[in-house]
C-alpha cells in the first residue's frame, strides 16, 4: 500500500503527486486474520498504474449496508460462512438482486468447502470466481484479483461507452427536436427567438445570447454594419435591431471575426460564437456570452444544431419569398375586382387589417391571424363572375339579380378550392363562408354557429361593418350610432356573439384602420 505521508515528503519519488483513484476491494469476512492475511498479500500491488484499497467488513449484513452507499467497489472477497453458514452467498444473491449491482465482481472464499459445494454454487450464483481459502496462496490470490480486476476494468469501460453512445443519442434526440421546433417558425424575428430558445435548452445554460444576421452574404463581411442582430436576450436585448457595429462587443469581437474568417464554429471557455451558412450562401451567427463547457461530442452536436439552422434559416427565406409572392398576386388579383366595383375604394386593404385586428383580439396567434390578413382580399373573388349591370347596379337588387349576386360565393369557392398553398386555402374558406350567419339563415349552405369557419365568422362582420360604414352605389355611409346598434343587434343571429364582442373591445383600432384607408371622396 501507498504511504501518504512518506511519498508526499519524497521529490524524487517516482510516484505522481496527482491523485490517482484506486481500485476498491473489499474483504468480507468474520475472522480479523484474514483480513490482515490478505492485505498484506496484496500489498504494494498496481494494476493499470491504480493502486489497491482494502477495505474491511466483518460480517454478510455490515458489506450490504456499505455496499447499499457505494458503487465504486471492483471486487469483493466474500468469506461463505459468517454470522451463519450461508451468509455470504445470502450476500452474493442481494448483491445483484437487491441491490441490482451487476458490474462488482464476486469471488467467494471458503474455509469449509462442504458446506456450499463449488458445483452447487457456480450454477446457482452470479459469482465470478470460488476457492477454498487453503489453495488461495500469495501468488494465486494475486492472480485471482488481478484477472477479476481486468474483467471489472472491461465491464466498466463498456458501460462508459454505453452511456457515452447513450448521452450522444440524447444529445442527437435534442438537437432534432430543437431543429424541429426551429423549423415551424414562420417569420424571421420568431425563428431567431426560436434559435436561441432551443440553443439554450440544448446546452442546459441560461446565458446572454444574440442572433446575428448577414445581410448581403460573403461581400458583405468587411463591414460590421451589414451584421444586424435579430433578436437578443438577458443584457443583449437592447442590441435588437441595431448593427453588430452599435453593439458593445468588444470582448467577443475577435472570436466573432475568426468565425467569419474562418467559416466556422468558435468554441471559446468563457462564449460560443456559431457560424452557419445556408446552402445558398445566406450567413447567420449564434453569439453566447458565458461558459460554454462542452465535451467533443457535445461540441459536434451544436456544429450539427448549426447547419440545421442554416437549412432551416434558408428554407424560411424561401419560404417568405413564395408568401410575399402570393401575397403580391392576392392583392393584384383583388385590385382587379375592386376596380369593376366601382364603388368599393380601400375595401380589400380594410378588410384585411379589420380582419388581422379581429383575429389578434379573439386570441389567434399571429401566424393564424396573418394568414386570415393575407387571405382576406379575396373574399369577393367570385364576384369576377357576375355581370356589371348586376354588380354596379345603383339601387336595391330585385331578387333575380339578388339570386345572380348571391353565386358569388359559391363562385369564389369553386375557383379557389383546388389551391395547394394554406393562404389560397383559406382564401377558398372565407370566399365560401363569409355570408353564412351565425342563425344558419345565411349562404350558400346556411350554415349555423360554429359549422361556419371562424375566419369566416370574423370576415363576415368586417365585411358588413366596412359596407355600412362607406357609400356603395346603392347608398350612402351610415351614421356611426346606426353602424354600431346594428353590429350590435345582429349578435347572435347573423354575427358569432364573441366576434361582436371582441370587435367592440377593439373598436378604437378598428376606426383608427378606416380612417388610414379612407376612400379618396371622403
Amino acid at each position: 500500500m501507498i504511504d501518504d505521508d512518506n511519498w508526499l515528503e519524497d521529490d524524487t519519488d517516482s510516484l505522481s503527486s496527482v491523485h490517482v483513484e484506486p481500485w476498491h476491494v473489499l474483504v468480507v469476512d468474520d475472522e480479523p486474520d484474514i483480513h490482515h492475511v490478505t492485505k498484506l498479500a496484496l500489498s504494494n500491488i498496481d494494476f493499470l498504474k491504480r493502486p489497491l484499497n482494502i477495505l474491511s467488513c466483518y460480517s454478510g449484513s455490515e458489506a450490504l449496508d456499505l455496499l447499499a452507499t457505494r458503487d465504486d467497489i471492483a471486487l469483493v472477497l466474500l468469506d461463505v460462512v459468517m454470522e451463519s453458514e450461508d451468509a455470504g452467498l445470502n450476500v452474493a444473491r442481494d448483491i445483484r438482486e437487491k441491490l441490482h449491482n451487476h458490474h462488482i465482481r464476486i469471488i467467494l472464499r471458503t474455509g469449509q468447502p462442504g458446506v456450499a459445494p463449488e458445483r452447487h454454487v457456480i450454477e446457482n450464483y452470479d459469482i465470478n470466481d470460488y476457492k477454498a481459502k487453503t489453495e488461495l496462496t500469495r501468488d494465486k490470490l494475486y492472480t485471482a484479483v488481478l484477472g477479476t480486476l481486468r474483467s471489472y476494468n472491461d465491464i466498466m469501460l463498456i458501460e462508459h461507452q454505453r452511456r457515452q453512445l447513450e448521452a450522444n443519442r440524447r444529445g442527437l434526440i435534442k438537437v432534432v427536436d430543437a431543429s424541429t421546433t426551429i423549423f415551424k417558425q414562420q417569420s424571421v424575428l420568431k425563428f431567431a427567438q426560436g434559435v436561441l430558445e432551443q440553443l439554450q435548452a440544448l446546452l442546459f445554460f441560461e446565458q446572454d445570447a444574440l442572433y446575428v444576421v448577414v445581410s448581403g452574404g460573403l461581400a458583405a463581411l468587411s463591414d460590421s454594419d451589414n451584421l444586424k442582430v435579430m433578436y437578443a436576450t438577458g443584457g443583449y436585448q437592447a442590441f435588437c435591431g441595431q448593427s453588430l457595429a452599435e453593439a458593445d462587443l468588444e470582448r467577443l469581437r475577435p472570436s466573432i471575426e475568426e468565425a467569419l474568417e474562418k467559416r466556422q464554429s468558435i468554441f471559446a471557455p468563457d462564449h460560443f460564437v456559431g457560424f452557419f451558412q445556408a446552402p445558398h450562401g445566406a450567413l447567420n451567427l449564434l453569439i453566447i456570452d458565458g461558459p460554454v463547457a462542452l465535451s467533443h461530442p457535445d461540441a459536434d452536436l451544436i456544429d450539427l444544431f448549426c447547419k440545421n439552422v442554416a437549412i432551416a434559416y434558408e428554407n424560411l427565406m424561401l419560404n417568405k419569398e413564395i408568401e410575399d409572392t402570393q401575397r403580391s398576386i392576392i392583392y393584384q388579383l383583388s385590385e382587379v375586382i375592386e376596380n369593376r366595383s366601382k364603388d368599393t375604394g380601400k375595401h380589400i386593404h380594410r378588410m384585411a387589417e379589420f380582419s388581422y385586428a379581429l383575429a389578434l383580439e379573439l386570441g389567434m396567434d399571429e401566424e393564424e391571424a396573418e394568414i386570415i390578413r393575407t387571405a382576406s382580399p379575396l373574399h369577393d373573388i367570385g364576384k369576377v363572375g357576375i355581370p356589371d349591370l348586376v354588380l354596379n347596379k345603383p339601387g336595391v337588387l330585385d331578387a333575380q339579380e339578388r339570386a345572380v349576386m348571391d353565386t358569388h360565393a359559391q363562385l369564389g369557392y369553386d375557383m379557389l378550392k383546388e389551391s395547394k398553398p394554406r393562404i389560397l386555402k383559406m382564401a377558398a374558406i372565407i370566399a365560401h363562408e363569409h355570408h353564412e350567419k351565425w342563425d344558419g339563415s345565411g349562404y350558400p349552405r346556411k350554415l349555423k354557429g360554429e359549422e361556419i369557419h371562424i375566419a369566416g365568422r370574423i370576415i363576415a362582420l368586417a365585411d358588413v361593418y366596412d359596407a355600412l360604414a362607406h357609400s356603395r352605389c346603392y347608398k350612402p355611409p351610415w351614421p356611426r350610432e346606426k353602424v354600431l346598434e346594428t353590429i350590435q343587434a345582429g349578435s347572435g343571429n347573423h354575427f358569432d356573439p364573441t366576434v361582436v364582442e371582441a370587435f367592440f373591445r377593439c373598436l378604437p383600432k378598428l376606426e383608427e384602420i378606416r380612417m388610414a384607408y379612407r376612400d379618396c371622396d371622403v
